[in-house]
């Protein structure tokens, strides 16, 4: 059994280089749902794990590279639930453990490392099926990323109705595809949506939650470089109500220049962790857009927190300073 928080809604303390006319924006911090399973990570595994539990497996099978939030999170949601757990992982058995996988091997997961020639294959259902076979596993693709991840994901909207537009950070485009199928399109009522109604306190009410005050936008910030054909993909059929950022990955997956640490700091210091991989870079998108005057004071905005803080040891300069 996991027992987990309710996800909080909290003012997003801007920094103060924005200008006199500051916008109103909130943060999904789903990073407090758990210490462990945190973020959209526990979404994307809730159905999987079900269904595992439901077809007779004992044994979950997936993969992820040596900092995965993901492999991090299944480890231990497979340990709590009692699911044995295997992943391949790309890198080398020699090397040194990071402090991702070694905590994983703690919490049971037995670790399977594979070259990055062999790790392509995970994107082959038919090569994901054998080796589920082989190893007399359930499945579960890198990230959660499927169906019933997207399933899983689709339940954060709950959470994020009330505001004018909906901010969130993408790399696999799982936790988007759930928001996006599942948050109201009808934006007739954007004038409640982006009033003084639509507060953090209100966010969390009955009323916030109603089809009258309905999220009308929702906006996506690409974590990787290149992603353009994967944004066209998921704006399929949204794309007069969502857009997609692909210029805000500064550098691509997992890069971490020096301007990221710098606003990763400052918000360490109002009390508020950011992961560097995904929803940092989603803040300074933000922030960027704001500069360049292309959002719209009247509206109200939320961006989501998507949890992966255990992933910050992965990056030296933010190491020693862990929330």
């Amino acid at each position: 059994m996991i027992e987990f928080s309710k996800p909080q809604i909290e003012n997003l303390p801007l920094r103060l280089d924005l200008g006199s006319l500051k916008p109103k924006v909130d943060i999904l911090r789903l990073d407090k749902i758990h210490p462990l399973v945190s973020g959209n990570k526990w979404y994307k595994l809730k159905y999987n794990l079900e269904h595992a539990r439901e077809l007779g497996y004992q044994r979950i099978l997936s993969c992820g590279g040596p900092h995965s939030n993901h492999l991090h999170a299944l480890a231990c949601a497979g340990k709590a639930l009692g699911f044995s757990t295997r992943a391949f992982v790309r890198g080398y058995a020699h090397l040194p453990l990071t402090e991702t996988l070694l905590e994983c091997r703690e919490m049971g997961m037995e670790l399977i490392f594979v070259d990055k020639k062999t790790y392509v294959n995970r994107y082959e259902p038919s090569w994901c099926e054998q080796q589920a076979a082989r190893h007399k596993s359930y499945w579960v693709p890198e990230g959660g990323n499927n169906e019933l991840g997207i399933k899983g994901c689709a339940e954060i909207a709950q959470q994020c109705k009330g505001y004018g537009e909906v901010w969130m950070s993408i790399g696999s485009g799982c936790t988007f595809t759930g928001l996006a199928q599942n948050l109201m399109r009808d934006s007739s009522n954007s004038d409640v949506a982006n009033s003084d109604v639509a507060n953090s306190d209100v966010a969390n009410s009955d009323v916030a939650n109603s089809d009258v005050a309905s999220a009308a936008k929702l906006k996506g910030v690409m974590a990787i470089k290149g992603g353009e054909a994967l944004a066209a993909s998921l704006l399929s059929g949204y794309e007069n109500q969502y857009a997609i950022n692909c210029d805000s990955h500064l550098g691509g997956f997992g890069k971490c220049p020096e301007e990221l640490i710098t606003l990763i700091n400052y918000y360490d210091a109002q009390g508020l962790p950011l992961d560097p991989v995904y929803t940092a870079k989603l803040v300074m998108a933000f922030e960027n857009e704001w500069r360049l005057g292309q959002l719209d004071p009247a509206k109200r905005y939320l961006l989501i927190h998507s949890g992966g803080l255990q992933g910050r040891r992965g990056v030296k300069a933010l190491s020693e300073n862990l929330p």
